[in-house]
């Protein structure tokens, strides 16, 4: 993974003693080149800290030590009040939530892909969040959680002032998966007689591989039928 470094005016230095614990994924609303120019231009008072372009290039824009101007929150009775927001640590902060976030802005157009990204994009997108994780770690001790609790749409933030960012297609499931491989139970607890369908229904994501020998609860049958329906539904 390449990173290229352009330093947008577009920032507050430090996090006023706040540690990231969001990664905060946007689509751009534009093309990469112009989103990138965006952010650059003071006049715009908007930046990322990451932009990821179609084919795949990244650009860092602002550094995980400072404050980026993308995910702003606030306390005015606005349409970004945190009071609105879907998220309990968001409400319960009450404070501007770029401050304690990290912001990916994805090239692309809602009405175009409702927030679904190519697959180029999508790896790049999978190996820089990779590398926030360790980048963050490094800076501050701490692990951010690899899970949909912080890896979460603009949306989430701010549903009455960005309802669509990034989108319902956006691929949080399937970015979740590929940075929490499932662990594979020997092969001595899988029957000979179910390897071969077990194996199937782990390369098409109908199951991820774990506790193949353990009763099974009515929501966990709901989820396996819904996931066999999504895949013949592809």
């Amino acid at each position: 993974m390449q990173i290229t470094r352009r330093d947008s005016p577009n920032r507050n230095i430090g996090r006023q003693g706040h540690t990231p614990d969001f990664i905060v994924c946007h689509i751009t609303e534009g093309a990469f080149d112009g989103s990138v120019s965006w952010a650059l231009n003071p006049d715009a008072a908007v930046s990322y800290h990451f932009i990821v372009a179609r084919d795949g290039r990244i650009v860092q824009l602002v550094d995980l030590a400072n404050t980026a101007w993308a995910n702003g929150t606030t306390n005015g009775g606005d349409s970004r009040d945190n009071r609105f927001s879907s998220l309990s640590a968001v409400r319960e902060r009450r404070v501007n939530a770029n401050l304690y976030t990290i912001s990916i802005g994805f090239e692309g157009i809602h009405s175009e892909r409702q927030g679904g990204l190519v697959p180029a994009q999508f790896e790049a997108g999978v190996a820089l969040t990779r590398h926030i994780h360790s980048e963050v770690k490094r800076l501050y001790n701490f692990e951010i959680p690899l899970q949909r609790t912080n890896i979460i749409g603009h949306n989430e933030l701010v549903p009455r002032w960005k309802p669509n960012c990034p989108g319902a297609n956006f691929p949080f499931e399937d970015v979740i998966r590929q940075l929490n491989p499932p662990i594979t139970p020997p092969s001595s607890d899988i029957a000979d007689w179910a390897k071969e369908a077990w194996q199937w229904a782990i390369e098409n994501k109908i199951t991820d591989g774990t506790h193949p020998t353990n009763n099974i609860t009515r929501q966990e049958t709901m989820t396996l039928l819904y996931r066999l329906y999504k895949h013949i539904e592809k």
